[in-house]
């Protein structure tokens, strides 16, 4: 569920997994608390970065080694 809720903060699930994964933060106070944790890491690495934004050719870089990768990185 870690995993899944790293995905649901930046917006990467569809939406039958992003209702499955808010509604057990609403149920499971641990990861509830991992959650907000994220979330405030996450805001205050942009701010202190000053980008909102992946520039596009590290972007780019990340996405050839993941392509490299013989498995994918969170199974479906």
């Amino acid at each position: 569920m870690l995993e899944q809720i790293e995905l649901y903060l930046d917006g990467e699930l569809e939406a039958s997994l992003r209702v499955e994964v808010h509604q057990h933060l609403s149920g499971c106070d641990g990861c509830l608390d991992h959650s907000a944790f994220q979330q405030r890491l996450k805001e205050l690495l942009r701010a202190t970065c000053g980008c909102n934004d992946v520039p596009a050719h590290v972007m780019e870089r990340i996405q050839a080694m993941l392509a490299d990768r013989p498995e994918p990185l969170h199974p479906a």
